[in-house]
Parts: structure tokens; C-alpha cells; sequence
């Protein structure tokens, strides 16, 4: 399978071992010091990779050490890196994460990430099963929509994790790319803000009465959609009926990069035809590999079990 994920990359420093409120103006002994690389495209390449799936990346770097760095971790990973952009001006993005207890404070220089210029992909899209459009800037947003309107009959399928920012702005460029999509991942706080601004609310209790209200915030009626909730699990609607899956309760160690694996995860089964419970219980299982590690591209784990 052919895969092309857009959107964010960057290099994460995550610190780990001391909790942030006792720390004072001297130096600071920490359990570890994690380097590691992230951003929404990044995550997404490295669960569909596990995936034995084809993956091309579309994203941002700068013409610095760090883009470098990142070119080979993710070329380690037989990742496609003949897309990525060069951004000679700025940085290639940076995040440093500190992680008190099971919560994660980030500290975010995006830098390069934001000026992908995603046009390009629906040119190059012409022999891939699925595109996977992670959270955008405004300027990538309004480019890859128009981009979008200009496609070719035979386009690929399209999942899209759109991140709160795009939601909160809810620019037409961002509806309408939320329109075309054949399948939206949402965590359960962006799935309350896209009822909100279309005029709905979803209960406090979110599983109550197998969660009907995901059949009113679909954008189409053959429109796919997943939210994540965390320690609850997640909900499917597969175009046809709403399936919930409970978590996988395991040791967490970090949830970096947990909604993007899971999300990428379930639309690479989803994609190639798999029941919606397989590909539920697949997105399962590489998530909790996902919590198990520091960060996402530690899991390292391929999904053998459902490949045919």
C-alpha cells in the first residue's frame, strides 16, 4: 500500500524524572534525556511504516544540523524522504517536552514545519492508496484546498487529523478540506469543538446510548470518522455503524504521539478493506506500544498479525 502523510516535523527533546513544580533557578538532576523526532507527518509515517506500508513524507525542514539528523532517523525507518521541502530562512522545528507524571508540558519552536507547501502532493499523488493530512498552517491550508479543487477523478482517499487550531479558526479553506475528507481522527476535545460550531453538543457522557451524535457531525454520509478518548478507548463510525473499542490499559510512559499511531494505524486497515473492529483492535495494539516509549519512533514494532 501507498501511503503520502503531510504536515509537521520536528526534533523532540523530552525531559523526564522530576516534576516541574518543585523546580527552582539551579540545575536539576532528571531521570533521562530523550532525543527523539516528531511533528504529526512524522507520526503518522512511523505507524504506517510498522505498517509495511509504502510512505512518502511531505514536510518542512530547515537547511540546518538538525534537518540532517532528522533526514536519517527517518530514513532509518525506509521512509520516502524524496518529498521533503528545504526552508532556507528558518529552522527545522523543535519541541522540548517535559513530562510530570502522565502529563506533557510542550515547549514548541515550529520553525520550518509551517511553511510546507503541500500543492505539490496532489501532482505527485497519482499511484498512492491514501493521503494523511495532519494538522496544517493557515497558509498550507488554504494552498492544499485549492489544490485539492483541481484533482484528478482517480485521487486517493483522504484522512485528515486536523489538530484544534485548524478547528478553533474554522476558515473555509479548513472546511473544506474537512468535506472532502473520506475519513476525520478527532481526540474527544476537537470532536466537542466541531459539534459546538456546527451548532450541536455531545453529552457529558460521551459513550451514552452508543454515541448517536457522531452521525451529525459527519460532513458526508459515506464520511469515516474516528475519536480517540484517551484512557476510555475509542469510537469508529465507519460510514455504516458506530463501533467502540475499548484501551488497552498498559505502564504509560508518554502519550506523545499516541493519537497520531493510533489514528494512522486504523485508517492504513480502514484503507485496505479491513472490518472495522480489526482495524480498531490493530490501532489498539501499536498505541499501547506507542505509550510504552519516550517517544513514537522508539516502539519500532511492525503489525504482523493482520497482514494478508
Amino acid at each position: 500500500m501507498h501511503i503520502i502523510t503531510i504536515g509537521g516535523a520536528t526534533i523532540d527533546i523530552v525531559v523526564s524524572g522530576s516534576r516541574l513544580s518543585t523546580i527552582s533557578g539551579n540545575k536539576q538532576e532528571v531521570e533521562s534525556i530523550t532525543m527523539g523526532i516528531g511533528g504529526g507527518a512524522v507520526n503518522a509515517s512511523l505507524a504506517f511504516q510498522a505498517c509495511d506500508a509504502n510512505v512518502r513524507i511531505v514536510c518542512a525542514l530547515g537547511c540546518d544540523t538538525e534537518s540532517l539528523w532528522l533526514r536519517t532517523a527517518l530514513q532509518r525507518e525506509s521512509i520516502d524522504l524524496s518529498l521533503i521541502q528545504s526552508v532556507a530562512d528558518q529552522p527545522t522545528g523543535k519541541s522540548v517536552v517535559f513530562l510530570d507524571g502522565s502529563e506533557a508540558h510542550v515547549f514548541a519552536q515550529r520553525g520550518a514545519s509551517t511553511h510546507v507547501a503541500p500543492a505539490r502532493v496532489v501532482d505527485a499523488a497519482g499511484c498512492t492508496d491514501l493521503l494523511y493530512v495532519t494538522a496544517l498552517s493557515p497558509a498550507a491550508e488554504l494552498e492544499f484546498s485549492t489544490a485539492l479543487q483541481y484533482r484528478s477523478s482517480h485521487f486517493p482517499l483522504i484522512a485528515i487529523n486536523p489538530g484544534m487550531r485548524q478547528l478553533a479558526t474554522a476558515s473555509s479553506a479548513g472546511e473544506y478540506l474537512l468535506s472532502q475528507a473520506n475519513l476525520i481522527c478527532f481526540n474527544e476535545a476537537e470532536a466537542r469543538m466541531l459539534a459546538a460550531k456546527l451548532g450541536g453538543q455531545i453529552p457529558s457522557d460521551i459513550l451514552k446510548d452508543g454515541a448517536p451524535w457522531m452521525n451529525d457531525i459527519r460532513l458526508h454520509s459515506s464520511q469515516a470518522m474516528l475519536v480517540t478518548l484517551g484512557s476510555k478507548g475509542a469510537l469508529f463510525h465507519d460510514g455504516y455503524e458506530i463501533h467502540f473499542m475499548p484501551a488497552e490499559h498498559v505502564s504509560v510512559e508518554s502519550t506523545l504521539g499516541a493519537g497520531d499511531a493510533f489514528g494512522a494505524t486504523l485508517a492504513f486497515y480502514w484503507a485496505k478493506g479491513y472490518p472495522a473492529t480489526a482495524a480498531l483492535d490493530a490501532a489498539r495494539a501499536y498505541c499501547a506500544k506507542v505509550l510504552q516509549t519516550i517517544t513514537a519512533n522508539l516502539a519500532g514494532s511492525k503489525h504482523t498479525d493482520l497482514q494478508s
